[in-house]
């Protein structure tokens, strides 16, 4: 699937995430998971689904970690014009396994 970076917060404490769409969330993710692993670089990351992701916030967050800042350095830039994020390949591995690529 297609996603896209996210960034909140402040500017002086910006969190990043990874940012799939309603579409994808629907049919990708399980609303009994309450986190995911990640495959990002050969390792795998563990991200918690908050309860704003089944809402309208339908990106997973680096919460309180810097690892989806660090692979947007080192792949694309935590800096891009308003409305345009990088974009990116999220594969699905099954049972709450995923596999982020930065080719789409």
């Amino acid at each position: 699937m297609q996603a896209s970076a996210w960034r909140g917060g402040s500017s002086a404490r910006p969190v990043y995430g990874i940012r799939v769409g309603r579409a994808n969330r629907d049919g990708h993710f399980d609303r009994s998971w309450s986190s995911i692993e990640v495959e990002m670089d050969g390792r795998w990351q563990t991200f918690q689904l908050t309860p704003g992701f089944w809402n309208q916030c339908t990106e997973f967050r680096d919460s309180g970690s810097p690892r989806i800042r660090e692979w947007l350095e080192r792949h694309f830039t935590t800096d891009w014009p308003k409305g345009s994020p990088p974009r990116f390949r999220l594969e699905v591995l099954g049972g709450g396994r995923f596999r982020l690529s930065p080719h789409e």
